[in-house]
């Protein structure tokens, strides 16, 4: 089962209910404490209820006319394709291009072509990498270069995990955001991790985009904590898996079975810019809300 909504104290959701019975959606409300809780059995109903909740809490009435036209499932991971692209353009166009410049890259063999995307232009003397610090890359007017890196991946397994995560998560959060705020939020997560992870460790050979992924996952993971009609995007299980594999990214275990070094402190980054922005977004949405009363 999976939480969808918890109902402030004075709630009643019964017409609530009602409807997504007569529009055969399976659902549960639970009582916990002093609040009801409305669960659904498949995380794919979570947009079509989240919709209902929505017409429910601002014009009750108006749930008497709406229809079931299709089965809710077919909202999110059943609709089609072009369905999909629609609803996230913007997560669609960061994949598409993280794919061309590993297609142009040749997933990073080709160091010359590789230099272009490096947070630092880069030469191979002997086996020696010589590359600029980054006051020099600013001063040079080379500003793509603290978002590029992101677009970086060196294995089909590096970035077939990276763009599923991105699309999988991403996606969902772009719904709820817009294509605007999302990409805007996705470019932040980006320099900062990009930024910090050279400047740590300085190494202008890294990349991927698994700092945008953990950036998104602080951020979907925060925002239902502290706003209730929230859908829960990633779940306890799924934020532990990501926990125990960013601690992992700390020792050699990744380099001992083969996956070689992770820029670990992108990691780190993503997930600190993800949280303080949902921190940020939610004090603006909350003063936007407050302003409104």
């Amino acid at each position: 089962m999976y939480l969808v909504y918890q109902f402030d104290t004075s709630d009643d959701p019964a017409l609530l209910s009602e409807t997504l019975w007569r529009l055969k959606i399976s659902h549960q409300i639970i009582v916990k404490g002093a609040h009801k809780e409305l669960w659904v059995p498949d995380p794919s109903y979570q947009d079509a209820v989240l919709q209902l909740i929505q017409i429910w809490k601002h014009d009750p009435a108006s749930l008497s006319s709406v229809k079931r036209n299709r089965d809710p499932r077919s909202s999110s991971n059943s609709s089609s394709l072009i369905n999909q692209l629609r609803d996230a353009p913007a997560t669609f166009f960061v994949i598409l291009a993280a794919v061309i410049v590993a297609i142009i890259t040749q997933l990073g063999s080709d160091l010359t072509t590789v230099s272009y995307f490096t947070i630092s232009p880069l030469t191979v003397i002997g086996n020696q990498i010589r590359f600029f610090p980054l006051s020099e890359v600013i001063s040079q007017g080379e500003y793509w270069r603290l978002i590029s890196p992101a677009l970086l991946h060196f294995s089909v397994m590096h970035i077939a995990f990276n763009a599923l995560w991105v699309w999988d998560v991403g996606r969902r959060l772009e719904k709820i955001i817009g294509s605007f705020f999302w990409l805007l939020g996705v470019l932040i997560i980006a320099v900062a991790s990009n930024i910090l992870q050279f400047e740590i460790s300085p190494n202008p050979l890294f990349g991927g985009l698994s700092g945008v992924v953990y950036g998104l996952i602080g951020f979907a993971w925060f925002m239902p904590m502290v706003n209730r009609s929230w859908p829960v995007i990633i779940h306890k299980p799924l934020m532990i898996f990501f926990m125990v594999w960013l601690a992992i990214g700390y020792t050699p275990l990744t380099e001992m079975i083969g996956l070689g070094s992770i820029a670990n402190t992108a990691h780190s980054i993503g997930l600190i810019s993800g949280l303080a922005l949902g921190i940020v977004y939610w004090f603006i949405t909350k003063l936007y809300s407050l302003r409104k009363v």
